[in-house]
């Protein structure tokens, strides 16, 4: 016999996989807040103690880049891990020194 989850369990895991997903993107609240266009201690409800609500799942799937079917049920595709910022390349060297000289280079 497969036991079912009780309400109480299922919001508990699921607000877990909604925080798991914006940290995945090393986004604090206030940025999640701020793409989902709401207020930061409103977002952090969905964090917490509150479903976050059916119209702002898709949107929150794609900015997250998680599986819907993952946030609802734990199941299928993972957040990712938290994006690397990557350095930029450095000026090639006669376009630093040029620079550096005042010059243009073409």
């Amino acid at each position: 016999m497969v036991e079912q989850e009780t309400e109480a369990q299922f919001k508990q895991r699921f607000t877990k996989r909604v925080k798991d997903a914006r940290a995945a993107l090393g986004w604090k609240q206030w940025q999640m807040a701020e793409a989902l266009d709401m207020p930061q201690d409103k977002y952090k409800q969905y964090e917490g103690r509150s479903l976050l609500p059916h119209h702002l799942i898709g949107r929150f799937c794609l900015i997250t880049r998680v599986d819907p079917e993952w946030l609802m049920t734990g199941h299928g595709k993972k957040p990712l891990k938290p994006i690397q910022s990557v350095p930029t390349a450095p000026e090639a060297p006669a376009k630093a020194v040029a620079k550096a000289k005042g010059r243009k280079v073409a």
